[in-house]
């Protein structure tokens, strides 16, 4: 477990990063996964600032300007690719950057971590006895606040503006956590969906519903268990579903790699998904995230072993992810990713680094 930090103290009302000013408090900067990934994703951020010279979407710390963030990246990066070891590469962050972390739940810096990917499913482009459960576009009236999810399915109001067919409601409901899949259809050939509109309302969490019935305990609240239970009690996933208001609309997109909200290609393991008017869109973010499993891409010990760290840069958002005390990582696409993805489910601390 992590040892408990003081408060975090904002110097605006309404800030949600605070600047770590004592070394003693930065963490350490070991990066875990592989440094060719993270310059792609890093290159991907950089030509987003190319296009988008002001923040659109609300964030308020003034000396994060896009500016700043761009000059941040084409220094980490020089840093990053002249550094030996994670020893060299320390010594450059804490010559050369400033440290802010993440206020997090009730400014203690924690952060509630969890995944996400890009799930394959099985469809058709019209509806068959295998494939009833349409994904739609976004419908010609659309307006925030639009219909709920209960008024859309009771109702029929997206007759016409079906995009594809897959073979469960669970299905539909899990790509639209997601925001974006690919469906293969029975010739083989892939369609690409992406993010197109939310309804507007409030998004409500099947999984953190059956927890709070009793129905799975919160720590063995994963993807893989949420499945199972709803395999077992298919005759409970209407009235679950119906209790989360949002509901999102897709579009048919062109590209196999899935892009996050600021417009650019995510990076599995590099890429993660915040609130963009808490964070800094395409950012250079640094994670710590404690231990928890014992299988998969993490290889964690439960509850003991050593934590888990790596720079990611801030491109997505996502329904559920709407505090400072939440990030969302990319974990890729397929059954695999997914499976890891919806296995992260800790706790952490999310820092960000501006160049000085």
């Amino acid at each position: 477990m992590f040892k408990k930090r003081p408060h975090l103290v904002p110097r605006e009302s309404g800030d949600t990063l605070v600047e770590i000013t004592d070394p003693k408090l930065l963490p350490d900067f070991k990066d875990d996964y592989s440094r060719h990934t993270l310059l792609n994703s890093i290159d991907n951020s950089l030509n987003y600032f190319k296009k988008v010279k002001f923040n659109p979407h609300g964030f308020r710390m003034a000396e994060f300007s896009n500016q700043n963030l761009e000059d941040t990246l084409r220094l980490f990066r020089e840093g990053l690719v002249n550094s030996q070891n994670t020893e060299d590469l320390n010594e450059f962050i804490i010559k050369n950057f400033r440290v802010f972390q993440a206020i997090g739940e009730k400014y203690e810096g924690q952060v509630h971590f969890t995944g996400y990917g890009t799930p394959i499913y099985d469809g058709n482009l019209t509806p068959t006895g295998e494939f009833r459960y349409p994904l739609y576009k976004v419908p010609a009236d659309f307006r925030k606040p639009y219909y709920t999810r209960r008024e859309i399915e009771e109702r029929n109001l997206l007759r016409g503006n079906e995009i594809a067919y897959l073979k469960s409601k669970l299905d539909v409901y899990l790509i639209q956590v997601q925001g974006s899949g690919q469906i293969k259809l029975p010739s083989g050939e892939k369609i690409y969906v992406g993010y197109g509109a939310d309804s507007g309302h409030k998004y409500t969490s099947l999984g953190r519903l059956l927890v709070m019935d009793g129905k799975i305990p919160e720590e063995d609240l994963t993807l893989s268990n949420l499945i199972q239970y709803f395999e077992q009690h298919p005759d409970e996933l209407d009235s679950y579903l119906k209790k989360n208001d949002r509901y999102i609309f897709f579009k048919v997109v062109n590209y196999t790699v899935p892009y996050g909200s600021i417009g650019v290609p995510v990076t599995p393991m590099r890429s993660i998904a915040t609130d963009k008017t808490v964070f800094p869109a395409g950012g250079l973010a640094f994670a710590v995230i404690e231990p928890k499993k014992s299988e998969g891409f993490w290889q964690f010990r439960k509850k003991k072993g050593p934590e888990k760290s790596f720079f990611a840069l801030d491109q997505d958002t996502g329904s559920a992810i709407q505090t400072a005390a939440r990030a969302d990582v990319y974990f890729g696409i397929g059954n695999q990713a997914m499976s890891e993805a919806g296995d992260l489910n800790s706790y952490g601390q999310l820092y960000y680094l501006l160049r000085r």
